[in-house]
């Protein structure tokens, strides 16, 4: 005789469950999840209690493939571990939040290969939109974007893909700014130090001090840069090997706060006073430079502001069934604000 196998119990509660302890049907509690206002108070509340006792986790999936419709946002961010990317995530997520819409992340950790990885596991979750924070954008990316029929972002990040909406700051024009700030400030030994560097916008960075350095008829040879991520560490070890190539440099531009964070600590191990012995900036400044001591001269840009700014977009195109986003290619520049401190 065969023997029959039955269908493991996965312990999980049921809308059915759900149905039962509320004495109502599935269908009412159905309703009562996804449209609360076409259900009276009373039931209402009465569901929502059965709901909560039983620890019912609604299927979403489902929702998506029975609507068509999903509340979810995806990002794709280059990390989680520096500022500017955390920044606008918090600010973007609690926007979205208030709204309904759950915001579902992945950071490929400045790597190109795995960014294309990361942007295909986030698309199968059937976002209603997506968000690139500082895009590499490889080949395969491109391929992804153009068969997808969703709102997409891109923040802070340089792509020939026409976007619905880009939304950048000239972070090479900031750089070389920063770098006649000092040169007017009669510094002419200025090195640069960045990370990141498979990045477009950092190289951007890197265009622009050098850019100013030779303006002004200046040496544009002491640079240290990595492709990997801007850590304290780093700081350290590129200002030690700088001031070994030229122990009279004047001043440095970091193009993360903590890399600058780490040419002071370094400074301070070594008693270099700064400014007096070494003057020292960054871009991507935050709050952080204003706290340190000697406080730190910076390039800031708002990124909680710019990510209020994109939920808004966001919002405001799924709402209108009838909007064309396939249609718009939006361009929006934020500006930097520069920070004078002692630092520099």
């Amino acid at each position: 005789m065969q023997k029959i196998r039955k269908r493991k119990n996965t312990g999980r509660v049921t809308l059915q469950d759900v149905a039962k302890h509320a004495g109502v049907g599935s269908m009412t509690v159905s309703r009562a999840l996804r449209t609360p206002e076409l259900v009276s108070d009373k039931l209402r509340e009465k569901i929502n209690s059965a709901v909560e006792e039983l620890g019912y986790i609604p299927n979403s999936a489902a929702g998506i493939l029975a609507s068509g419709q999903s509340r979810t946002v995806a990002v794709l961010v280059p990390s989680l571990r520096d500022n500017a990317s955390s920044v606008f995530l918090q600010s973007l997520q609690e926007v979205l939040n208030k709204n309904s819409y759950q915001v579902v992340i992945g950071s490929h950790d400045y790597q190109q290969k795995k960014e294309s990885e990361v942007l295909f596991t986030l698309l199968q979750s059937n976002p209603a939109a997506l968000v690139i924070f500082g895009a590499i954008n490889s080949e395969n990316v491109f391929t992804y974007l153009k068969n997808i029929d969703i709102p997409v972002i891109n923040v802070a990040g340089e792509s020939i893909h026409p976007f619905t909406l880009s939304i950048k700051s000239n972070i090479g024009e900031a750089v070389n700014f920063l770098t006649r700030y000092l040169l007017e400030k009669g510094h002419k030994k200025i090195g640069y130090i960045g990370a990141q560097m498979d990045s477009k916008i950092q190289s951007q960075q890197l265009s622009g001090w050098n850019k100013a350095m030779l303006s002004h008829n200046q040496s544009a040879d002491q640079s240290i840069t990595t492709p990997y991520v801007a850590t304290m560490d780093f700081g350290r070890q590129a200002i030690s090997e700088m001031l070994t190539r030229q122990p009279d440099l004047e001043a440095v531009i970091c193009s993360h706060e903590m890399i600058a964070l780490g040419v002071m600590f370094e400074c301070q191990r070594r008693l270099i006073q700064v400014p007096r012995m070494l003057s020292v900036a960054c871009v991507e400044g935050s709050s952080n430079c204003d706290h340190i001591h000697p406080s730190l001269t910076s390039v800031r840009i708002d990124y909680s502001k710019i990510a209020r700014e994109t939920a808004k977009k966001i919002q405001k195109w799924l709402a209108d069934a009838d909007y064309d986003y396939e249609a718009v290619h939006e361009e929006i520049i934020f500006p930097y604000k520069f920070e004078a401190r002692q630092s520099a």
